[in-house]
């Protein structure tokens, strides 16, 4: 093994995927934390000379047995705080803490992570060369609290880096916007105060020096967000994901629609035990489109929901099915099966949320896969999709612009009603319409054929993990001395 040249300490903003202490399973990631955990893993596996260890908070999950184990588990007593009005796993936001709960939260999160530093320093008997805070908001502003405290101590200044995720600019949107509506009003003028007071984006060399961002959508989100931060030190570092994991799986259409039918949210007369459907009932269905994300109305399933009920009217669309993966917070869940009973929807199945394996196996079969959000941080649902082999459908506003093209796909125009995060719900109607041709056409054209190994060559080529965190190095590495 080769002696330790970077010794990288990560702070992250959600959970990890891993088993919940309770034994009762799994307990799923959102994106930002499956991101973290894999920066993680291979920092350590991948990277010659990197070692890396990390924080990260949950309700569910408790610390690592092994005693080998290269991260801890911030354990908390309430579920994970978010940075928008509703998430799948979690309705605690940020603006909803007095500020003496947010104050204990933060000190708590500083006392552990200075702590555990000194012992991971300890057992390699070197020195962090580098944080990284995941998300725009409390991380950067603990560890560089941390930061400070270990310079007092006398240990050398680390620098300190900030993986910008898209929830928490738009939180700063949010703050920064109207109050006009009840969604705008959840989010008065707080914590983006607090961020520019504490300098975190102001100061290059006591606050963070570079930002890390998934796309050039989001590095002109700094822009407008922190201006004062320098553009020169914002690196656009694209998601990768595991191409181990997320590859052609050997299962058929058949038996994945049949074994991922066993658990459904609606239609509800598949719900009760015993009354799922049959392998006769699915058995007319030969093509299959698949959505995975959360129930947010950013998220536009709502319109992809409209699109099915014009694509179910076409005789020679009989035979294709809707499969809708994701979970959510009851009251925009139950939006979502409203609107099914209210179109009367025929081939559609809404059914929850899924592991990797049972997502990969889902993209494997599928003939297309739409993700119609606005303004998608990155995508990476998009690249997990064609790394698969599957095309993909989205919408031409953030992050998939800068790799979805003719030959994996389609990126429909945004509608005209549309212009921010406040009008999303206005344009569910004229954005299905566009959703049902561009479908329709991929099904007639038969993409899945033509533009599936397309697919694969792009995600293999473009967006691995390893190839992400060496670039995220290089670059730093690159950037202009302080």
């Amino acid at each position: 093994m080769s002696p330790i040249k970077e010794l990288i300490f990560q702070l992250g903003t959600n959970n990890w995927q891993r088993q919940k202490k309770d034994g009762s399973g799994i307990e799923f990631a959102p994106g930002s934390g499956v991101l973290h955990e894999g920066h993680h893993n291979s920092f350590n596996n991948d990277v010659d000379g990197v070692k890396c260890y990390s924080i990260y908070p949950s309700e569910k999950q408790g610390q690592p047995t092994d005693k080998d184990a290269t991260y801890q588990v911030f354990e908390l007593e309430h579920p994970i705080p978010i940075c928008e009005s509703a998430a799948p796993e979690s309705t605690k936001r940020w603006h909803s803490m007095s500020d003496e709960e947010f104050n204990a939260y933060a000190d708590r999160l500083e006392l552990q992570v200075y702590e555990y530093m000194k012992d991971c320093e300890a057992r390699e008997g070197s020195n962090f060369t580098m944080c990284i805070a995941h998300h725009s908001f409390l991380n950067p502003l603990i560890l560089k609290r941390v930061i400070q405290r270990r310079t007092t101590d006398g240990l050398p200044k680390i620098p300190l880096y900030c993986f910008v995720h898209g929830t928490g600019l738009k939180m700063y949107r949010w703050e920064l916007g109207p109050k006009e509506t009840d969604e705008q009003k959840l989010f008065p003028m707080r914590f983006h105060k607090m961020l520019v007071d504490e300098k975190i984006f102001n100061d290059v060399y006591n606050g963070v020096t570079a930002c890390f961002v998934i796309s050039q959508e989001q590095k002109k989100g700094v822009a407008e967000i922190f201006p004062s931060f320098p553009q020169d030190r914002v690196i656009v570092s694209p998601n990768g994901i595991n191409v181990k994991l997320f590859s052609a799986r050997e299962k058929s259409l058949v038996q994945v629609l049949f074994e991922q039918t066993r658990t459904v949210v609606w239609p509800t007369k598949f719900s009760p035990p015993g009354a799922q459907p049959s392998e006769t009932d699915l058995a007319k269905y030969k093509r299959l489109v698949v959505f995975v994300g959360k129930a947010a109305e950013w998220k536009r399933q709502a319109a992809l929901l409209y699109a099915m009920a014009e694509i179910q009217k076409v005789d020679s669309f009989a035979d294709v099915a809707l499969l809708c993966f994701g979970k959510g917070p009851d009251h925009e869940m139950k939006k979502l099966t409203d609107l099914c009973e209210e179109l009367g929807l025929e081939n559609t199945f809404i059914l929850g949320g899924r592991g990797h394996d049972d997502l990969a196996e889902v993209y494997t079969v599928a003939h297309i896969g739409c993700f119609p959000s606005f303004h998608e941080p990155f995508g990476l649902v998009f690249v997990e999709c064609m790394a698969c082999g599957t095309p993909v459908i989205g919408a031409n506003s953030g992050g998939p612009k800068d790799f979805v093209s003719a030959s994996v796909g389609e990126l429909v125009q945004e509608p005209p009603e549309t212009k921010d995060l406040s009008t999303v719900t206005l344009a569910f109607q004229t954005l299905g319409a566009t959703l049902a041709e561009t479908i329709g056409r991929a099904l007639t054209e038969d993409w899945k054929t033509t533009k599936g190994k397309d697919c694969v060559k792009l995600a293999l080529d473009r967006f691995t993990v390893k190839s992400q965190v060496v670039n995220m190095l290089a670059a730093k590495d690159a950037l202009p001395k302080l």
